[in-house]
């Protein structure tokens, strides 16, 4: 049985695009915490 290309786009887009929103995700959070640590003046060594 062939499987045509649509259909493997139909199978890994989801994938693909789940993959992309995540390091999306992580990327815009990394940049949030540490504008966040630059603002507040914490480190990150938890030594408090």
């Amino acid at each position: 049985m062939a499987v045509g290309t649509l259909d493997w786009i139909g199978l890994f887009a989801p994938f693909v695009a789940y993959l992309v929103a995540l390091v999306v995700y992580y990327v815009w959070e990394g940049r949030r915490e540490r504008r966040l640590r630059e603002r507040y003046g914490l480190t990150g060594d938890h030594s408090e």
